[in-house]
């Protein structure tokens, strides 16, 4: 804290010694008049001179008929003055008055003052314009949406004469005919625009957006500063861009928006959590997700279910219609006001306000199909028969069995139907489906100058890919804002929804991949010369309880899908509060004090049921499990904040703060068998046993203050500093407490006056440098992460408690130590903008479960401790251009550009490697190893597939070629030299790192072109640098019962031909990867994908006045529309094990992605 506080004094005596005393404040745009000082000395001087002056030192417009304030002289004298109470002393004397419209002031008449809303244009206009020859009319909308625009400035060029649309957009002006009158349209946020008079008579304007404008106020910690302002690392992201989306979560649209954000959905599951990583993995054993704030609260994230078959995504309980805004906080000068959880980056997620003006109701609603993508082609029934027979006949062959005619030398054989053709079972259209899916919101918004309100509610049904796989979201959300009086206002919000998600066991989600139950795994390889339902109606089913296999000699041991899916059920449903409410004080000028108390409620019913007819409940004559789970969370939030000018140029804003959140979570269920009637598929049905399941009871607590200083001089030179001291219960009773901050200093170079003056300003529009240092900290531990912990337990009969997890008093925080430095730069008119930052992130005390001597007798060998170190380094860039705007033809574009390198410095012990596993033990697919990037794919290697035999070659850890014959004669190797001498097995003592599994660069390419009513969206993101172990692909070249793709006939079957697929050999599981990792299957997981197209039809205004409505917009989207890569597997992006840090890059069974198309369709009242 010392060095913090030597630097902030040194920078503020810098600026104040150096900068000029006199340069214009320019206006925010958020501020408002009561918010704006100046200081003002007249004597005798004109009213117009006095509006002059105060437009110069404040940026305030004005807009005013001459002929009304030319009799006025004025005398004032006033310091550091709020300018509404400086016009309110100017005016007094005066007949006249004003009204303020976003950093507009109107002078009218005092008769003509309006309260609350704007007054009719037409009487409006009798103070404002003098008497002119015509009478000019037209209508002001929002050239995206076609939406009117109130309190739209129009001026004749030139002059003061002019006026503002009313609440409807329309606005009527009396222009001279004397010379060529131009009429300017201008407004916060858009384009200013200029339209000659000519001979119209009415003349309609659409304004476009102003990308910069838009941008120009960000969500930060516990406050509000403008894009001008701020100095660290973040973006913007508009509720807009997503609400159209079809997706369960607003997360899964974010994909490609915003620089450093890595995005890519792990399978296509419905409403499964997304892999979100800000700036790479940012810890090994602790979650890499961000911090999510709604409305101020931090949320629960994550997969709560406690279903292992289903994903239940909570931020899918949020209808992203009702999204304002989404601004990531990238590095820890401004994620460091959030302290211990901010390591992984921050989302400040913003809900939809009521304006001031009428009513305003909207209609969204979309319906829309999603079928799978990328499904590889499967043998059909003769294919496969010929395949695995003649795998059969190899075997025979390599076992020394040619001759001997008591070995088999076929084992599939078909089952002719009585049309004489064989049984083909097509098991995609078995488990697969076309998903119909439906959404939609209704929002009504509006308010007056006290209050303002925004009521919305949504329904939203979605199918999935997979038969059963279903989210169905029913929401309603009351956002409220009341000013009771000029120094106490009151705001308050609540969400509440119901979420049903519903899934069969498809094998995707973390730890599912080997089951014998995964849908995909069995569309894959199930035989397809069986039925899946026999002619007779009946389910195909063994009697040892699984697919039976028709007239084929072999049994498998995988189910039958077709009952499963009928048959059980698994759902997680979610019943949630998510509600704030706050008050303000302004206790003087400057200085305010806000209380904020938000909860978020999360009640979980997680339902099981396994049928007794086939799969897992067969054994226990069906079973079902019930649990329910009830997360909650409480923030009570208290703030002081002052701000002030001093002498004009020195903006200082100070905020203090009180922090104090509690988390809990109560859980209990139960498991019910022995299913006494099959009648039954519920947990309220008759059943012989239950045991209880699922019971936990946690609590933790976080208490912190925090605090804020930033400082302008002139919007020239900036400087933040934020700290934040943080207390978790969770952590060691030594370590409980921990200081994070960071501080930013930015220079707007284009604002000196040199730089005005120079011809690299006609180019160069703006130019701002910054550059942040902080420190943020990870507590992402359990409740009791730090204790010595007992649990209850049974020794045989006796009730005992038994030793559950060692203590360690000493575990603290992981720290990162974080630095940012970047510039933004724009062109031409601000036509294109450019933001470039490097970043380097050094993370400290990650959090290990590192071994112990067995005889400490601590449980799993292990303790957690903080004992490593990695980092991340990286740049970003982000280009947004105005490519075309002419006429009625616009073409916006953005590109952004992520490079993020990984590297793992030290581990709690020398030489010490973490080993990551998929599903199994037995299958270690990846590692952290010191000097390489976390979880780094790991694997036995290949070089290929001997021409002369069809082996497989394996590459030992001495770098000798070993190959390998699933049959052998009796008393053979099936490992061999080259030369055919035996050679040790290929063991995980051989396994080499394969490669880097996390993503090195990615991003994305948008694209926003608009002619006249119509409007397209190209959307790209790509992704590379980085392998992905496609564990599918063993899958699909199993050589056992199981059926394999199509790219099996491209297998090895003479001396010298060349090929990367092995001689066909019954039973090997080995050389193609399906049991273990190998070379072979890590592929390139560089990609482009087309993300979104949509084509949009905005029906034209005199249309709709007709039918009452204020816009309508039709549009068709196609979403996942194509992907080009060379990767084989189905999808590069997908991930088996989820948000796992230590396991990236794996896809093994998983459900591919889907393709969605969808037509929509909005209405504006």
């Amino acid at each position: 804290m010392h060095k913090w506080t030597r630097l902030t004094t040194f920078f503020l005596l810098f600026v104040l010694l150096v900068t000029l005393p006199t340069v214009r404040a320019g206006v925010d745009a958020r501020q408002s008049l009561q918010e704006v000082t100046i200081d003002l000395t007249l004597r005798d001087r004109s009213l117009k001179e006095a509006f002059n002056l105060i437009k110069k030192k404040t940026g305030f417009k004005f807009v005013y008929n001459e002929e009304l304030v030319a009799p006025y002289r004025v005398n004032i004298a006033v310091s550091r003055k709020p300018v509404d109470e400086v016009l309110d002393e100017l005016l007094g004397p005066t007949r006249l008055d004003y009204r303020e419209q976003r950093g507009t002031v109107v002078i009218v008449e005092k008769d003509a003052k309006t309260t609350g809303q704007i007054q009719k244009t037409e009487i409006l206009l009798a103070s404002l314009v003098r008497p002119a020859d015509r009478e000019i009319s037209g209508v002001v909308t929002d050239n995206d949406n076609g939406e009117a625009l109130p309190g739209v400035a129009v001026l004749v060029k030139g002059t003061s004469t002019g006026t503002i649309t009313d609440m409807n957009g329309k606005y009527i002006i009396k222009v001279s005919d004397s010379g060529a009158p131009v009429l300017v349209f201008s407004y916060v946020g858009y384009v200013a625009q200029e339209m000659a008079v000519g001979g119209q008579s009415a003349i309609n304007i659409k304004l476009a957006s102003s990308t910069k404008q838009l941008n120009e106020l960000m969500v930060v910690g516990y406050g509000t500063q403008s894009k001008e302002e701020f100095t660290g690392s973040a973006a913007r992201v508009s509720g807009d861009k997503l609400k159209d989306m079809p997706v369960q979560s607003f997360d899964q649209g974010l994909a490609g928006r915003a620089t450093g954000v890595s995005i890519g959905q792990p399978n296509g599951v419905l409403n499964n959590p997304p892999v979100i990583r800000i700036r790479g993995i940012n810890s090994i054993s602790l979650s890499s997700f961000p911090l999510i704030v709604v409305d101020g609260i931090p949320i629960n994230t994550g997969d709560v279910s406690a279903n292992s078959t289903v994903a239940n995504n909570p931020l899918g309980d949020i209808n992203p219609a009702d999204i304002e805004s989404i601004d990531v906080l990238k590095d820890a000068a401004s994620t460091s006001i959030y302290g211990s959880r901010a390591a992984a980056g921050v989302l400040l997620i913003t809900t939809k306000s009521g304006k001031t003006g009428k009513a305003k109701v909207t209609y969204e609603g979309w319906t829309g199909m999603t079928k799978a993508t990328r499904l590889p082609t499967m043998l059909n029934a003769q294919q496969f028969m010929d395949i695995k027979n003649e795998g059969v006949m190899n075997a025979k062959i390599l076992g020394g069995n040619a001759n001997n005619d008591a070995v088999a030398s076929a084992l599939f054989f078909p089952i002719i139907q009585e049309d004489g053709s064989i049984v083909n079972t097509n098991w995609y259209d078995k488990v697969y489906q076309t998903g119909v899916s439906q959404n939609h919101s209704i929002s009504v918004s509006g308010g007056s100058e006290s209050t303002k309100y925004y009521f919305s509610t949504n329904y939203s049904n979605q199918k999935g890919i997979l038969k059963t796989n279903q989210f169905t979201r029913k929401a309603a959300r009351f956002n409220i804002d009341h000013k009771l009086n000029s120094w106490l206002s009151f705001s308050g919000n609540i969400n509440y929804n119901t979420s049903l998600n519903a899934s069969p066991n498809t094998g995707s989600l973390s730890g599912n991949a080997f089951g014998l139950v995964g849908s995909a795994r069995l569309a894959w390889l199930s035989a397809p010369n069986v039925y899946a339902v026999n002619p007779d109606g009946s389910y195909n089913l063994s009697a040892s309880n699984t697919l039976g296999m028709g007239n084929n000699k072999v049994a498998s041991n995988f189910y039958n899908p077709v009952p499963l899916l009928d048959l059980n059920k698994y759902t997680s449903e979610n019943d949630r509060i998510i509600a704030n409410f706050g008050a303000t004080v302004k206790i003087f000028k400057g200085l305010q004090y806000k209380m904020s108390y938000a909860m978020d409620r999360l009640k979980v019913e997680n339902v099981s049921f396994n049928s007794p007819v086939h799969g897992p409940g067969n054994s226990s004559n069906g079973s079902a499990t019930n649990s329910s789970r009830l997360i909650s969370n409480w923030n009570w939030t208290n703030t002081l904040n002052y701000q002030t000018t001093i002498a004009t140029n020195h903006n200082i804003s100070l905020l203090a703060g009180y922090d104090v959140q509690k988390f809990g979570t109560s859980s209990w269920g139960a498991t019910r068998t022995q299913l006494s009637d099959p009648f039954f598929d519920e947990f309220q049905g008759s059943y012989g046993q239950i045991s209880p399941t699922a019971n936990v009871l946690t609590e933790s607590a976080l208490v912190s203050v925090f605090s804020r200083f930033t400082y302008d001089f002139s919007k020239k030179y900036f400087f933040t500093l934020n700290y934040r001291r943080d207390g978790n219960s969770a952590l060691g009773s030594g370590k409980k407490y921990g200081n994070f901050g960071g501080v930013s200093a930015g220079w707007s170079i284009s604002e000196e006056d040199f730089y005005k003056q120079s011809k690299l300003a006609d180019i160069v529009s703006s130019v701002k440098l910054r550059a942040s240092w902080g420190r943020v900290g990870n507590s992402g531990v359990s409740a009791y992460g730090s204790l010595a912990l007992y649990e209850s337990n049974l020794y045989a009969a006796v009730p005992t408690w038994n030793f559950s997890q060692g203590g360690n008093p000493d575990l603290g925080w992981e720290t990162s130590n974080q630095t940012n430095v970047g510039a933004d730069v724009s062109f031409l008119s601000d036509r294109i903008t450019l933001e470039a930052t490097y970043y380097a992130n050094s993370v400290n005390g990650l959090i290990l479960n590192v071994p112990q001597s067995p005889s400490k007798g601590i449980p799993g060998d292990a303790i957690f401790m903080n004992i490593g170190a990695m980092y991340n380094h990286g740049i970003e860039l982000g280009l947004n251009a105005n490519i075309i705007r002419k006429g009625k033809l616009s073409w916006n574009a953005s590109l952004n550009f992520t490079h993020n390198k990984n590297k793992v410095t030290e581990l709690y012990g020398q030489g010490t490697e973490l080993v990551g596993t998929t599903s199994t033990a037995a299958e270690a697919t990846n590692i952290t190893r010191v000097g390489y990037s976390v979880g780094s794919l790991y694997g036995a290697k290949t070089d290929g597939v001997n021409p002369e035999n069809g082996q497989r070659v394996f590459i030992n850890k001495a770098g000798e070629r070993v190959q390998y014959s699933h049959v052998v004669p009796a008393g053979g190797s099936r490992w061999t030299y080259l030369d055919g001498s035996p050679a040790p097995a290929i063991a995980v003592d051989d396994y080499y790192l394969l490669g880097n599994a996390l993503p090195t660069y990615y991003g994305g390419f948008i694209n926003n072109v608009k002619y006249g009513q119509w409007d397209l969206g190209v959307n790209f993101t790509y992704s590379g640098g980085n392998l992905v172990m496609n564990g599918t692909k063993g899958t699909w070249r199993d050589q056992r019962f199981w059926n394999n793709t199509t790219e099996v006939l491209d297998r090895w079957t003479t001396p010298g031909q060349v090929t990367n697929i092995p001689r066909v050999v019954y039973g090997d599981l080995l050389s193609n990867g399906s049991s273990w990792p190998i070379s072979e299957n890590a592929e390139k997981g560089d990609f482009l994908r087309l993300q979104s197209v949509s084509l949009g039809y905005r029906v034209p205004g005199p249309v709709l006045s007709r039918l009452g409505l204020s816009s309508v917009r039709l549009y068709a989207q196609v979403f996942n529309a194509f992907i080009l890569t060379k990767y084989t597997g189905t999808d590069p992006e997908i991930s088996v094990n989820g948000n796992s840090n230590t396991t990236p890059g794996v896809e093994k069974n998983s459900i591919p992605q889907g393709r969605t198309f969808t037509f929509g369709l909005n209405l504006g009242f």
